[in-house]
């Protein structure tokens, strides 16, 4: 299933989209991966594909959130691909 983490926002200075990545692969584990990466007009975001299926599906978005909300990341939008608006990391937890 897919899940497209997005940045609404620039990210800090001290902090750039392959930590991001990296965060999320540890909090994946063997659930899944990131599989694309993009951006534009101050906007960002990375494919990340869940191997597992749906009912397991919330279990891996609350551990990729709270990866995210413990690096000050709480506003990276989380949106699986049934959701036409996904929601916020600091949300989800």
């Amino acid at each position: 299933m897919f899940v497209e983490v997005m940045g609404p926002r620039p990210l800090p200075d001290d902090v750039d989209r392959d930590d991001v990545e990296d965060l999320l692969v540890v909090a994946l584990g063997k659930d899944g991966e990131v599989t694309g990466a993009g951006s534009g007009s101050g906007r960002w975001h990375l494919d990340v594909e869940v191997s597992t299926g749906v009912e397991e599906l919330q279990t891996v978005l609350r551990r990729l959130a709270a990866v995210l909300v413990d690096h000050d990341l709480g506003w990276i939008v989380l949106r699986p691909e049934q959701d036409p608006v996904g929601v916020t990391a600091s949300r989800i937890q």
